[in-house]
């Protein structure tokens, strides 16, 4: 599981616990290395004799914080030597790895069996939607381009009013499809591979609101807004803009 509110893995109380590196200073030292980053000290660990299974002080597996970090190498170590992918959970991970932007990772987790179009059961959220939720980020737009090259639904919509861990506090799902966030936070490539994936241009969420509402709410450029435009919605050519008419124009 994972706690995308402070995008930190968190123990899901499931799977097993050991004791033996707690009261190993050595290897808690390099096991708190590891999940400070240092993913590549996995092999060292290992070959101390540690469990590709073990855990830190709060029950976090090592595969996870691997995965938090989206080292692909020290995962198929982990798992060459007896850790199971299941390990990551029920999605096998592909959530977070869509959220954390780490699209080889979500590669690897899709050719092991990790279902590009199953929802969050509390949120009904997809991996789609959960590389959605940073503005104009390179690394999401190539998890995009892996979930929609695997088969992702781009119209799969959220449920109605369900708190949600994928931004920062106090925020809810409206019934969304990937299109809507990507209007609000995604660049003119991400909208479009959705597009050409087949979303729906006027798809409307809980209050009745189309993608094109969402990069309006959110004061998004002409450029974006003229990709959402649909039936009688259009943005003229020479449009300027308010910065820009306000200004006035200067008789010299």
């Amino acid at each position: 599981m994972l706690d995308t509110l402070n995008a930190r893995p968190v123990n899901s109380g499931v799977g097993p616990h050991r004791t033996d590196m707690q009261n190993d200073n050595t290897s808690r030292t390099m096991f708190d290395r590891i999940a400070d980053g240092r993913t590549d000290l996995v092999f060292d660990y290992l070959s101390e004799g540690h469990s590709a299974n073990s855990t830190d002080k709060d029950g976090v597996s090592l595969i996870k914080w691997c995965a938090y970090y989206g080292d692909v190498s020290a995962i198929r170590f982990l798992l060459a030597n007896g850790e199971s992918i299941n390990s990551l959970g029920e999605d096998l991970g592909l959530n977070a790895a869509a959220f954390h932007g780490h699209w080889r990772l979500c590669q690897f987790l899709i050719e092991n069996g990790a279902d590009v179009n199953r929802p969050l059961a509390d949120t009904g959220e997809t991996p789609l939607h959960a590389a959605l939720c940073n503005a104009n980020d390179l690394a999401h737009n190539y998890v995009i381009k892996v979930l929609l090259a695997n088969g992702a639904n781009p119209n799969c919509a959220t449920k109605e009013s369900v708190e949600t861990g994928s931004f920062m506090r106090d925020c809810r799902t409206k019934a969304e499809t990937p299109l809507h966030r990507a209007a609000a936070f995604g660049d003119e490539e991400t909208i479009q591979l959705l597009l050409d994936a087949g979303a729906t241009i006027d798809a409307k969420d809980m209050n009745g609101d189309s993608p094109l509402t969402w990069a309006s709410w959110h004061l998004r450029p002409d450029s974006i807004l003229r990709k959402l435009c649909y039936g009688d919605f259009s943005i003229r050519p020479e449009r300027r803009s308010m910065e820009i008419n306000l200004l006035g124009e200067p008789h010299v």
